[in-house]
């Protein structure tokens, strides 16, 4: 089969790789529709190598090409012997994450984090497309069965790629719903409920938060969105009833929430850019005992001291990544499911979201690494395949 692979920083080649063997408990998928994930930039980049030896140095990229890609939608072209519950033909949305139940151990036998609803946090953790294992920007994958959500309807390939980014978000909003904390979203008492929330960031993830703030958990208050670009504010304006704050030089982002807030800040800030301007200001954006969601990648937290005053500040940090969490009885990862669901049934709109569709392995390089700085880029698609 043909891949797409990463030999170097900002390398790809397509190459002829053997095609993968089906065990028994795994199905074979080909692959019609990959997301492309600021992960994956990440990774070609250079800024970020998870696939590391057992010391946790990182591999070079010459030594081990990478397939990246882990937002997987495909149809099922070959079974396991032992697989019953799927059939050849069926269209599913892949869970990248390899845990206690994709490795095939009874539940009392799962470890303490996929036992208590964070398996993509197993003690055994490993991702396809992302640690080194075989990612979807190829023909074919295999994986195993429970890995794999049976799409029930002819929802459109390229918008179910928005399951899994769609659960990491779901899964941080649960954090701050379960968690001890001061504010909580909709809490009884009007003294610790979030009134002003802001997200810092507005590519695909942070217009997530924004969607499932209002249309998931019910969210009636301000959403303040902060972003360079005007076209990604208007389009969370429109979307989620944003407040919007265009950065640009000279904009002084915590005076400008402060009078939108009159003078409170903030009960919840959602980092989804990661952004070493933008976490410099954070204390000041936030209030005492407020709730600050990590979820961006690439912040250097070194020079600005920004740590140490959330800490001073009294905030609650969630940090958890990934999608899977719960393990449903038949082994697949619940919050996938739910997530599917959500977005087939319209109450997550996410067509508004992709700009920008590939059809051929052979554009992944200008897709990670040329189109991501335009202008208009949102989120792109690898696809395949016409549904």
């Amino acid at each position: 089969m043909k891949a797409s692979m990463l030999v170097d920083t900002k390398r790809m080649e397509v190459r002829e790789i053997a095609d993968p063997i089906v065990h028994p408990q795994e199905v074979l998928v080909r692959l019609d529709a990959v997301g492309i994930c600021g992960s994956d930039v990440h990774v070609y980049e250079g800024h970020v190598n998870w696939n590391v030896d057992a010391s946790g140095a990182s591999i070079p990229f010459s030594s081990q090409p990478q397939i990246l890609g882990h937002e997987m939608v495909g149809v099922v072209v070959d079974l396991g012997r032992e697989v019953t519950d799927l059939e050849l033909g069926d269209r599913v949305v892949l869970d990248q994450g390899i845990n206690c139940a994709s490795r095939g151990r009874p539940r009392e036998s799962f470890c303490e984090y996929c036992s208590t609803g964070f398996s993509h946090h197993c003690i055994d953790y490993e991702e396809h497309g992302i640690t080194g294992l075989q990612g979807g920007f190829a023909d074919c994958i295999a994986i195993p069965a429970v890995n794999a959500i049976r799409i029930e309807s002819e929802f459109p390939s390229e918008l179910a790629t928005i399951v899994e980014p769609l659960g990491c978000v779901l899964h941080n909003l649960r954090m701050i719903t379960t968690e001890r904390v001061r504010f909580s979203i909709n809490a009884d008492d009007p003294r610790h409920r979030v009134k002003n929330i802001v997200i810092c960031g507005l590519g695909p993830s942070g217009q997530l938060f924004g969607k499932a703030l209002r249309r998931i958990l019910g969210f009636e208050g301000t959403i303040i969105v902060t972003d360079p670009r005007s076209s990604k504010l208007q389009r969370a304006a429109a979307s989620f009833d944003g407040t919007p704050i265009e950065v640009v030089e000279g904009t002084n982002v915590p005076k400008a929430i402060a009078e939108i807030t009159g003078g409170s800040g903030c009960e919840l800030l959602v980092d989804a850019c990661g952004s070493p301007a933008a976490w410099a200001d954070f204390a000041m954006i936030i209030r005492k005992q407020a709730t600050t969601v990590l979820y961006g990648f690439g912040r250097e937290r070194g020079g600005h001291g920004g740590l140490d005053r959330l800490h001073w500040r009294g905030a609650h940090l969630i940090t958890s990544s990934g999608a899977s969490g719960p393990i449903d009885a038949d082994g697949r990862p619940a919050l996938y499911r739910e997530c599917l669901g959500h977005l087939q049934s319209g109450r997550i709109d996410v067509r508004d979201l992709i700009t920008h569709r590939y059809t051929d392995l052979e554009h992944l390089g200008r897709a990670l690494g040329v189109d991501p700085t335009e202008p208009d880029y949102l989120k792109g698609v690898l696809v395949r395949s016409s549904d």
